[in-house]
């Protein structure tokens, strides 16, 4: 396929693709406040958009093949033949939308990721790794990360995946999808009862902690099985395209009910859900999986090796059963040691997200011999301090009560975002271009991101002083910290960080001095893993990677569309929880996105979730920059314009399955003819 030379062309052209053929982002300033300063973007992707019908489709070709192993075991009655192992019209990758085209089969895949996994039981929320374990064996509903990939026009919701196609009611109450008949990789047929048993015993079973919350298809949606291919969602009122987005990566992904019903206490009477969570611990191997690789072996801190699924449902257009890559490796370092290792070539991919890393990286794959080659895209990962606004969840004494006070008052928060000098931030990050102010919000490479409803205040140590004066809040015993005039207690905020990440430690060290300039003393809180704080709603203040993109993807991490999120506005644990006005606007922007099939009224419901999110600084941003994607030059159909997040992680917008590489570019398998065994 070509590729065209317009530089940048990924937010251009979804910022038409996502909203209509003609509409400008950044029409109509409705704001007087101070604006963000103009943004120099440092994507260098190129490419062609194609359309969503020119990735994939679903047919039942001639005849079909497989890697040789394969083929071997069949000829010894190991398998069964590869046509009865796929489905009847399998999920066929086109040609047209490969850059080197079909592939060979054989080599290997090498990850390098900072994440362990925790268990292969994802139904009941627990992850299995990051980085790409995750994406290599669990298949959605639908999918989004190759939307990128496709052209304005095209860009009409998400692309069919395990459901291979789907239909609405006249009044658009009732939402009817037709699944593939494929198998798990234990043979056993895929169908409606997965889903059902995703949906009724997973996603609405109150005590099970599913990617996906009970309201995420919409408050009261329930949802019948017609047939042993055909599910159908009932909406208590008319939704729009947007609402299947829900239905992708890693809220629509379902599990096998016949290995997992077993331990579901529903169905087995000395089940807890506990028992249930960990059922499918992460040393006993192999799991169950509709993904292209099976994890067969894991050694803690050290690697996790995955094989070929050989019930794999995808083919390409020569019938050849997909993934071509036998085998992937996932070295267990760490999120750091992933771009080194990719730059050295002893890695074969990576997300670059450390701005530290950046120059040292750039300089060494821009050599002519260097194994590795660089695309940046856009701006999209985003920092922010996030103030808990819960009136009770975690506060343990009177001064914790006081401080949350403060943290819902409007005033406040905007004094915080004053006293921060977001360039020197910056810098501290990464000396050079790379960073940019972030207000909050959308990050500025999303094509949801509208200046004109950006609320930005800027660094004014003078005018945060003002602010926190008139707040009551002065020092009243002379020791450079302000005291809360309820308590007289200092005004000291503990602050929660991943000890592990060398981006957030520079961060909070430059909060921790810039808001002691207006007199607020910050204690640095380093944890090993600020998850579970955040998830139980633990905390004060915490800083942390939040980046938003696209709306649909990643909602229940930014606005309050269920009880259990987001981590800095919980309900508590009698089931309270007392909203702003504002943030419920948010809340009926998205919930409008998701019914809407007007585009342009999509785009204004955006708006007003940014001008909210940044006008009432419902976080406080801290700095944004742009990824990398850092790809060996080895690996066939790694697109150039693969960007690193998105619609979804680079690992999902690169398709995987489709990656190859030349026989004699392949390095040695470590389990060379194997297959998972159960």
């Amino acid at each position: 396929m070509t590729v065209r030379s317009e530089k940048n062309s990924l937010t251009k052209s979804l910022g038409v693709a996502l909203l209509s053929g003609t509409l400008s982002l950044t029409a109509g300033s409705v704001l007087a406040q101070e604006k963000m300063p103009p943004e120099q973007s440092m994507s260098s992707l190129e490419y062609e958009l194609i359309g969503r019908d020119d990735l994939w489709t679903y047919k039942a070709l001639p005849e079909y093949h497989e890697a040789p192993y394969l083929a071997d075991m069949v000829a010894e009655g190991k398998l069964p033949p590869v046509a009865e192992r796929l489905p009847s019209e399998p999920l066929v990758m086109l040609t047209g939308a490969m850059v080197d085209g079909i592939g060979e089969y054989g080599g290997v895949f090498r990850h390098v990721i900072g994440g362990r996994p925790e268990g292969w039981n994802h139904l009941a929320g627990q992850h299995q790794g990051w980085g790409g374990i995750n994406m290599a064996m669990q298949e959605c509903l639908v999918r989004t990360g190759p939307l990128w990939q496709v052209k304005a026009e095209d860009q009409s919701g998400p692309l069919p995946n395990l459901a291979k196609s789907w239909e609405w009611n006249e009044d658009n109450t009732q939402l009817t999808m037709h699944l593939v008949d494929a198998k798990w990789s234990d043979g056993d047929p895929f169908d409606s009862e997965d889903v059902r048993f995703w949906w009724e015993d997973n996603v609405q079973d109150p005590n099970v902690a599913s990617w996906m919350p009970p309201e995420g298809m919409g408050e009261g949606t329930t949802m019948d099985v017609i047939d042993a291919y055909t599910i159908r969602f009932n909406f208590t009122e008319p939704q729009g395209p947007g609402r299947v987005n829900s239905l992708t990566y890693d809220t629509g992904c379902p599990g096998p009910s016949h290995i997992l019903m077993q331990y579901h206490p529903k169905y087995n009477p000395d089940a807890t859900y506990e028992s249930y969570r960990t059922a499918l611990p992460a040393d006993e191997l192999p799991p169950v999986i509709l993904g292209a690789w099976v994890p067969v072996v894991h050694r803690p801190d050290e690697i996790v090796i995955m094989r070929r699924n050989p019930y794999y449902w995808k083919v390409d257009e020569n019938g050849n059963q997909l993934p071509y890559l036998n085998e992937m490796h996932f070295k267990l370092t760490t999120w750091s040691d992933r771009t080194t290792q990719a730059v050295a070539g002893t890695g074969d991919f990576s997300n670059m997200e450390n701005p530290g890393n950046y120059v040292e990286a750039l300089r060494q794959s821009q050599s002519p011999d260097s194994p590795t080659k660089a695309e940046f895209g856009p701006r999209v990962l985003s920092w922010e301090l996030q103030l808990n606004l819960s009136e009770t969840l975690g506060v343990e004494d009177e001064v914790d009560a006081e401080l949350r006070t403060f943290f819902r008052n409007k005033d406040f928060r905007i004094a915080l975002s004053h006293a921060l000098d977001r360039d020197a931030i910056g810098q501290s990050v990464a000396r050079g271009p790379f960073t940019y102010p972030h207000p909050g919000g959308f990050s500025v490479g999303s094509p949801f991101y509208d200046y004109d409803s950006t609320v930005y205040y800027g660094f004014d140590q003078e005018k945060a002083n003002t602010m926190l004066d008139a707040l009551g809040l002065t020092d009243t015993d002379g020791n450079g910290i302000r005291n809360m005039p309820g308590t007289g207690a200092d005004m000291e905020i503990d602050l929660t960080y991943d000890n592990g990440e060398a981006t957030d430690k520079k961060q909070v060290d430059a909060v921790v001095q810039m808001l002691g300039e207006v007199g607020i003393s910050i204690l640095p809180r380093p944890v090993d893993d600020p998850g579970p704080l955040a998830d139980a709603g633990n905390f004060n203040m915490m800083e942390g990677r939040n980046h938003w993109v696209i709306p649909t993807y990643g909602t229940c991490d930014h606005i309050p569309v269920s009880a259990t999120c987001p981590n800095w506005h919980l309900t508590d644990e009698a089931g309270n929880r007392n909203l702003f006005d504002w943030e419920q606007e948010m809340v009926d922007a998205f919930n409008l996105m998701q019914q809407t099939w007007d585009p342009v009224e999509a785009a204004n419901a955006a708006k007003t979730i940014q001008k909210n999110w940044t006008e009432n600084v419902y976080t406080v941003g801290l700095v944004q920059a742009p990824a990398a994607l850092l790809i060996n030059k080895r690996i066939k159909n790694a697109h150039p314009g693969t960007p690193v997040f998105m619609f979804n992680w680079a690992e999902d917008n690169i398709v995987r399955e489709r990656l190859w590489t030349a026989s004699e570019d392949q390095i040695d398998e470590l389990l060379p003819g194997t297959i998972p065994e159960y």
